[in-house]
């Protein structure tokens, strides 16, 4: 908690900039906490319209005030993000208000979780010492205090990946505990849609162990888990959608020229020129489309239909992003501090980590929490790219380096 507190009290109290998604969260979560449910009141919607850069991707999208880019009604039920980190956020500001101390204090809670988490994960499978350390260092991550003091689902996402992974190694080595797992992937899924993608990861790592009951325990404390989103869709939208809608714009945007050039991601002339179908770039009208499945359907088919066209460009994105996603200096965390972090922090665990892979490449419960790292690398080298992304896990890495510090220290199943 120590450094935590520090950095908050270095904020003054204030969010940390860059802003970045923090708007959309704390938004919606004064909308939870004022009754209204999941939802953009009219006050954003206006905000968003006003505020225009003058960009031509940016006014596309906000030339309705009535709609959240383009694509969520303002005043009406929306599924455009995913509402475990809004509600619980919400829950919060209804308690304390609508402070930054809210924010802090919900991170916090679920910083403890991770670390412990972590310190019974390596503890359990490979010792008490080894998981201690392991636990130091997660408690002590740069980029974790960093995240701690924003109102992204980010802190809980980091937090919430070695629960998931612990439980599930847990129920690959004894009978039962797959519900648990279940529903812990359920709500890290509730708080990142990306964890959807893990299931099929996990339920293949306890059938080679020979779980199967234990999987479709698992596959069914997941159901249950979601259902209560998937209902609610299905009552105030028409449809029991699942993944948020917001994904349509993040799926046209990141592979966008336009939008990229906003971010200040030039492409390379060799690449500009191979591009073709530069009609699907323009946002797509959305007159006589009312409802936000609609408009996202569409903005999601038009992505589609781009990329499908451009394989040059994709292919080249993917290289850029995989770059920034593994490197210790790449995109979405800039600046010189940062980047002293990466190298003395980052770089050394991930040098460790490497190592002690090939040591322990008979050890399945490694090799599943490395599949994990891997599977998160591809969705990122195909999504966004960037640190921010890969800090999930980074947890990988720090259990990883602890084990190779404990081998060659000694520490090796030690219980002290």
């Amino acid at each position: 908690m120590l450094p935590r507190m520090a950095w908050f009290a270095v904020q003054g109290g204030d969010l940390p900039h860059p802003i970045r998604d923090q708007g959309i969260y704390t938004r919606a979560a004064e909308g939870i906490a004022s009754g209204n449910g999941l939802s953009f009141s009219r006050r954003v919607g206006w905000w968003k319209h006003v505020l225009s850069d003058g960009s031509v991707v940016a006014d596309a999208w906000a030339s309705d005030p009535e709609y959240v880019f383009g694509l969520f009604p303002v005043e009406e039920p929306t599924a455009a993000i995913e509402p475990g980190y809004p509600v619980l956020l919400g829950i919060l500001f209804r308690l304390f208000g609508p402070v930054s101390g809210a924010v802090f204090l919900l991170n916090c809670i679920f910083a403890l979780l991770g670390v412990w988490a972590v310190r019974r994960m390596v503890r359990e499978f490979w010792g008490g010492r080894a998981g201690t350390v392991a636990a130091f260092v997660w408690a002590l991550y740069p980029y974790y205090i960093y995240y701690s003091a924003y109102a992204m689902s980010d802190s809980l996402h980091i937090s919430l990946l070695p629960l998931v992974v612990w439980l599930t190694l847990r129920a690959g080595e004894r009978e039962g505990g797959g519900s648990a797992a279940g529903f812990a992937t359920g709500l890290l899924f509730l708080i990142r849609s990306t964890t959807l993608f893990m299931l099929p990861l996990q339920l293949g790592y306890l059938v080679l162990k020979k779980r199967w009951r234990t999987g479709l325990w698992m596959l069914g404390a997941f159901i249950l888990c979601c259902v209560p989103w998937i209902i609610r869709n299905q009552v105030t939208l028409g449809s029991p959608l699942l993944m948020p809608t917001k994904g349509s714009l993040n799926f046209w945007m990141r592979n966008n020229p336009d939008a990229l050039a906003m971010e200040g991601i030039e492409l390379p002339g060799w690449v500009e020129e191979s591009i073709s179908r530069r009609e699907l770039l323009e946002y797509p009208s959305m007159e006589g489309l009312d409802t936000e499945i609609e408009r996202s359907r569409i903005l999601s088919s038009r992505a589609i239909e781009f990329i499908v066209n451009n394989p040059v460009l994709i292919s080249y994105l993917a290289g850029v992003r995989f770059f920034l996603f593994i490197s210790p200096l790449g995109g979405t965390i800039g600046g010189i501090l940062p980047a002293i972090v990466g190298l003395t922090v980052y770089l050394p665990l991930l040098l460790m980590a490497v190592m002690e892979i090939f040591h322990r490449r008979k050890d399945p419960r490694l090799l599943f929490m490395v599949l994990v790292f891997l599977l998160y690398t591809a969705l990122h080298t195909f999504a966004h790219g960037g640190v921010r992304y890969r800090l999930p896990v980074d947890m990988v890495l720090i259990v990883l380096s602890t084990l190779f510090a404990a081998r060659k220290l000694g520490w090796e199943g030690s219980e002290k």
